[in-house]
C-alpha cells in the first residue's frame, strides 16, 4: 500500500512539474504597429526595456507591422481587408470610416466593457480615466464605451512641441527687445534686414524670417504665425470668441484671414521673408540657420542645442563675432489681433492630455486565440508605475539609476555610447521621447533628452505659455459627417492654399481674396463646419 501511495505521490509530483512547465511557457502576443526603426535599434525586440517586459510578464511580444511609417496606414488597411488580425493593433481610428465604433461594429475591435470584470483586469488604466476628466473624454466613444488604450500626459507642458525662435544675440547686437506682438516682430525683422544683424560686415546677407516646406504641403513659418490672427491654416478649429467650430476663411467673416495674408504679403514684398519658403526643403533651410543667416525661424526645442553648436562653429570658421554670445531664444507666441498669444500647434498637442489619435486596441483575434486575459495583463502593466518607468527609462542599473528622492539619471550606457550620441543610444534601452505606447509619458525622461542646454529649457518654457483657446482635441466623425466633410474639405483646402500663397508671393492680386472667400462659401464650407461641429458637440458631451 505504501508503494502504491509513493507511486501516486510521485505521479502527482511529476504531473505538477509538467503542468508547471506548460504554464511557464511564454504566451505569444501579436502586435501590429510600426517597428522602432531608429539608428541604434531597428527592432523593438533588440531593446532592453522590451526584453525585460517580455521576461516580467512571461510573454513573447511579436511586432508584425512595417519598418517605415510611410506606408503604415496602407499596411493596416491591407491587414484589415485580409481579415487576419493580430491580438493588438495600433491605429489612428479617426482614419477609419466611422471611427473606432465602426471598428467594433465591423468585428475588428473588442469593446473592453464586454469583457467580464473588465475594470478589475485593467485597473491602472481605469484609475487614470476616472481621475482625469480630459483623458476620460478623449478615450470615451459616443456610446459611452471605452475601446482604446493610449499614452497619457501627467504633465501637459511636455506637449509644447514647437513655435518660433529668434536670435537673441542679433537682438542684443542691435539693441532690440524680444518681440511680443506681430507689429514688434515686423520692426525687428526690418532691423535685421537693414543693420548687419549677424555682425559679419555684410549688411545684405541676412534673411530676417525663414521657414521651409517641411511636411510637403505645410509651411510652418506661415501656418504658425496665422495663430496671431486667431487662425489655424486649413483645419477646423475653435472660434475663441464663440467657442464654436470654424474654418479660417470663415472666422470673423474672413477679415482676419485677409489681414493675415496681406500682412505676410507686405513682409514678403519688403524682403523680410525668405523668398524660397514655398519650395525650400529642410536641409537647405537649416543650412541657412546654422550658417548664421536667419534671424527668426520655426523651431523645436530639441533643435536648439545642435543648431547653436553649428552657428558657433560658423563664427569660428569665418573669424567674426563671439561664439559665446550665440543664443537661440524661443518666443512666447506673438500677440496679434485679439491680443492673445494663441498656440501655434496645429496638432492640438497642448490640449491633448491623452494621445487618443495614437491608440492600441484589442482585436477579436485575441479572443479567438485565447489571449484576451494576457493582453489585458500586458496593458494593465504598461500603465502601472513600474511599467511606465520601464518604457520611459529602461532597466534600472542598466540604462538608469534613481536617487532616494526619485530623481532619475541615465547611466554611461546611454550618455557615453561608443557608436551613437545620447539621443540615439537611448533607444537601445527605452522610449523617453516616443509616445504611441500605452503608458504615462514621463516629463522628466523626455526633458532629459530634449531640454539639456539652458536655451532649450527657456524655449520650451516660453512655448508652454501659449493660449490654447483655438485648439480642439482629436476626435472621430461618424460616417455621415465624415462623408460630408471629406467631400468638401479637400477641394476647399486646395483652392485656398493656391490663392493665399500666390497672394503672399505677389503672383496674384490682393483683390482676389474676396473672390476666394465667396468661392469657399459656394463650395459648401458651411456644411463641412456643421459636420465637424456635430462631432465636436458629441465629444464635449461625453
Amino acid at each position: 500500500m505504501k508503494k502504491v501511495l509513493s507511486f501516486l505521490c510521485a505521479l502527482a509530483m511529476l504531473a505538477s512539474l509538467v503542468s508547471f512547465a506548460v504554464a511557464e511557457e511564454p504566451v505569444e502576443i501579436t502586435y501590429f504597429r510600426q517597428e522602432l526603426n531608429r539608428n541604434a535599434a531597428a527592432y523593438y525586440s533588440e531593446t532592453a526595456w522590451f526584453q525585460e517586459l517580455e521576461n516580467r510578464l512571461n510573454i513573447k511580444l511579436t511586432i508584425l507591422g512595417p519598418a517605415s511609417s510611410d506606408d503604415y496606414n496602407t499596411a493596416v488597411n491591407a491587414m484589415l481587408v485580409s481579415g487576419e488580425y493580430p491580438d493588438l493593433l495600433y491605429f489612428d481610428w479617426t482614419q477609419y470610416s466611422g471611427g473606432a465604433m465602426a471598428g467594433v461594429e465591423d468585428g475588428v475591435i473588442v469593446p473592453i466593457s464586454e469583457i467580464p470584470e473588465y475594470k478589475e483586469k485593467v485597473p491602472n488604466w481605469f484609475k487614470v480615466i476616472e481621475e482625469n476628466d480630459e483623458v476620460r473624454r478623449a478615450v470615451t466613444q459616443d456610446d459611452g464605451s471605452i475601446v482604446t488604450f493610449c499614452h497619457w500626459e501627467p504633465n501637459i507642458a511636455r506637449s509644447a512641441y514647437w513655435g518660433y525662435a529668434i536670435r537673441k544675440d542679433w537682438l542684443d547686437r542691435l539693441g532690440l527687445a524680444v518681440p511680443t506682438t506681430v507689429d514688434e516682430a515686423y520692426e525687428v525683422l526690418k532691423a535685421f534686414k537693414e543693420q548687419d544683424a549677424n555682425g559679419n560686415g555684410d549688411p545684405n546677407d541676412e534673411i530676417p524670417f525663414s521657414c521651409c516646406n517641411w511636411w510637403g504641403t505645410a509651411h510652418p513659418g506661415f501656418d504658425t504665425l496665422a495663430a496671431a490672427f486667431s487662425l489655424k491654416v486649413n483645419v477646423m478649429y475653435r472660434d475663441p470668441q464663440a467657442g464654436k467650430i470654424t474654418y479660417w476663411t470663415e472666422y470673423n467673416n474672413g477679415e482676419n484671414f485677409k489681414a493675415y495674408v496681406e500682412t505676410m504679403r507686405k513682409w514678403y514684398e519688403e524682403g523680410l521673408i525668405d523668398e524660397e519658403f514655398v519650395s525650400q526643403k529642410y536641409d537647405g533651410w537649416t543650412a541657412k540657420i546654422t550658417g548664421d543667416k536667419v534671424g527668426m525661424f520655426f523651431c523645436f526645442p530639441d533643435s536648439v542645442g545642435s543648431w547653436e553648436d553649428s552657428i558657433k562653429q560658423t563664427l569660428k570658421d569665418n573669424a567674426y563675432g563671439n561664439p559665446d554670445d550665440v543664443c537661440i531664444y524661443g518666443l512666447v507666441p506673438l500677440k496679434g489681433i485679439d491680443g492673445v498669444p494663441y498656440t501655434y500647434d496645429n496638432d492640438n498637442a497642448m490640449v491633448s492630455f491623452a494621445g487618443a489619435n495614437q491608440p492600441t486596441v484589442i482585436t477579436t483575434a485575441a479572443v479567438k486565440n485565447g489571449h484576451i486575459e494576457k493582453c489585458l495583463e500586458l496593458l494593465n502593466y504598461l500603465y502601472s508605475e513600474e511599467g511606465s518607468e520601464l518604457n520611459n527609462w529602461g532597466v534600472e542599473g542598466v540604462s538608469y539609476t534613481k536617487d532616494a528622492d526619485g530623481t532619475h539619471h541615465w547611466t554611461e550606457a546611454v550618455t557615453n555610447d561608443p557608436d551613437y550620441g545620447m539621443a540615439d543610444a537611448v533607444f537601445k534601452y527605452a522610449l523617453p521621447t516616443l509616445g504611441g505606447w500605452p503608458k504615462a509619458m514621463s516629463y522628466e525622461a523626455w526633458g532629459s533628452m530634449n531640454l539639456v542646454v539652458p536655451d532649450q529649457i527657456t524655449t520650451h518654457k516660453n512655448y508652454a505659455l501659449s493660449d490654447t483657446s483655438l485648439d480642439i482635441p482629436s476626435f472621430a466623425l461618424n460616417a455621415e459627417e465624415q462623408e460630408t466633410y471629406s467631400r468638401i474639405i479637400t477641394d476647399v483646402n486646395t483652392a485656398v492654399s493656391e490663392v493665399y500663397l500666390s497672394v503672399i508671393t505677389g503672383k496674384k492680386d490682393v483683390a482676389e481674396l474676396d473672390a476666394l472667400l465667396a468661392q469657399v462659401k459656394s463650395m459648401g464650407i458651411g456644411d463641412a463646419v456643421a459636420a465637424y461641429q456635430s462631432a465636436y458637440d458629441r465629444y464635449m458631451n461625453r
